[in-house]
Formats: C-alpha cells, structure tokens, sequence
C-alpha cells in the first residue's frame, strides 16, 4: 500500500531543514527548533512547521522537487496567518467549514474540537483553494452555529466532497478493505463506515494511521470453535497493527499507529501485548466477540 521514493536518510534531513531556513528568512522569520520535530518561526508572528510532516512529503517527489515543495509548504502556512480570511460572515463561511481528523497532541485549547476517538480529535477547519486552518473556539462563539451542529455541518461538507476510493485487497493474506483519497478529510469518514461496507454485530477492525488513509477488516465470524474464531481476529489485528505502523511513519499527515475496534458508529482503542511472537487480543474484546458469537 505504498508508493514512495526511498526514505531521506540524516544528511537528507539536514537539506529540507536548510532549504526551510532559507525559505523562511527570505519572508522575514528567523527559525529555531524546539522539541516534538518541529521548527518556531518568529518574525511578523509566531508560528510552527512540523518537521516530520514536511519530510513525509519530501519522500512523495524527487529530491530536485524539495526546494519548489519547501517553498510553497511554508509560503502557504506563512499566508494563512498573515493573510487571515474575515470569518464574520456565516453566510459565506459555512460552505467552506469541514470537520479534520487531529492527533489529540494537536488540541492547543483554544481549537473548536471533540474527542473523536482515542488519541484522535474532531476539528472544524475552514478549507480554501490555497489551505486549510483551524477554528478557534472565539471565533465559533461569534457564529449563530456551534457546538455539536457546527461539527455536523463540517461533516456534511466533507460527505458533499464525493466518497473515497474505496478497494479490496489481500494483506499478509487477511481481506482488508482500503479507503483512501487525496483529501484532508478522509479519517472523517469512519463517522459513516457503515455506509462503505456490511458491518455486522461484530464491527470492524480498524486503522486509521495518516490522514488520507482507513484500512477496515469487517468481523465476520463464522460457525465453529472459539479458539478457531479468536485465532481469525487474531490474524487480521496482526496484519492491520503493522501496516498502521507503517503507513503511520510514512504519512504524510500522520494521525494514529493504534488498532481500533469500530462498533456502531463508536471507536475503541485495542491495547494489543506479545506473547512470545503471538498477538493477545483485550480480554473484553474476546470476550465480547464470544458472546456476540453464542448470541447468533
């Protein structure tokens, strides 16, 4: 499930952080790194650019491509904030308001967000030809919409965007399906997996490790022991953690490693351990597949 150019090694590194540094003081900020891979502009105001976001892209094009990437990368994060849209007019600005999906780290306090799942939250942003940005939750409160209607409108600008791609294929011989596009907003949709895919009782596994990406393996249980039926969960929990490890680290927009359980429209982290080269699954989630299985 990847097409990548070869992972930048450290002296790659070193020419995105330096082509930055360029770009950045050619608009008047002076860089500094802080912790958490990310670098502080300071000059007309603040501002932070994620290293690991910005190398996540470089792996997508050729090296000869960084210094245009880099270039438009920090002009446009640069623009939305001296350049900020008058969001006064609700009228105009509902129909560029869409709910993104955020590392739960990401929650400043001031960011009109809610919990989404664990490690993951719900942002309004306002989406526009040249970027995206986050609303604050001032400037919800000067909206005659907000709260949980505001967050319902988001999504219903994400849905009138059109579906994901959505494909069927074989990892390490488990049947998965992949939904996937070139949008901001595709984690989103797990808010309406059901509507993808014949989701039964027993949910869905599910990852959702970067922002363009949500690999699902329904649990269909079949007739027959419940070791047979453990060992088949087992199987797909394997295969789907190491794939949201990788395609975590690959990003871009990197949102969870983790494996979670979807059961009717809610998302349960699985806190999977080893034992030995084997994956346990939570007692609580083998168990419930178990009286699931007795109950149909």
């Amino acid at each position: 499930m990847s097409g990548r150019h070869a992972r930048p090694d450290s002296w790659d590194d070193e020419t995105l952080d330096s082509l930055l540094v360029l770009v950045s003081e050619s608009l008047g900020y002076r860089c500094s790194r802080v912790p958490g891979e990310v670098m502080l502009l300071e000059g007309a105001n603040r501002l932070h650019v994620s290293l690991r976001d910005l190398r996540q892209l470089a792996r997508l094009v050729p090296r000869d491509d960084w210094p245009a990437l880099v270039s438009d990368h920090v002009t446009t994060i640069v623009t939305a904030i001296e350049e900020p849209l008058d969001l006064s007019d609700f009228d105009l600005a509902q129909h560029l308001l869409r709910t993104r999906i955020y590392p739960a780290e990401a929650d400043n306090g001031v960011l009109a967000a809610r919990p989404f799942a664990p490690g993951l939250i719900e942002v309004v942003v306002v989406d526009t030809p040249t970027t995206v940005r986050t609303v604050t939750t001032e400037e919800m409160g000067g909206w005659p919409v907000s709260g949980d209607a505001l967050f319902m409108l988001g999504r219903a600008n994400v849905r009138a965007d059109g579906p994901l791609q959505l494909d069927e294929q074989d990892l390490g011989g488990v049947r998965v399906s992949v939904l996937h596009g070139w949008t901001f907003y595709a984690v989103t949709h797990l808010a309406w997996l059901e509507e993808y895919l014949p989701i039964g009782p027993y949910g869905a596994l599910v990852i959702a490790p970067n922002r363009s990406l949500i690999v699902a393996h329904p649990l269909r249980i079949a007739d027959g022991h419940p070791r047979a039926r453990y060992r088949e969960a087992v199987a797909a929990a394997t295969e789907l953690q190491a794939q949201a490890h990788r395609a975590y680290e690959e990003g871009p927009g990197s949102l969870s490693p983790y494996l979670y359980w979807w059961r009717a429209g809610e998302l349960t982290c699985l806190e999977t351990r080893y034992e030995g080269d084997t994956m346990v699954l939570p007692e609580e989630f083998a168990s419930v597949l178990a009286t699931l299985a007795a109950e149909h």
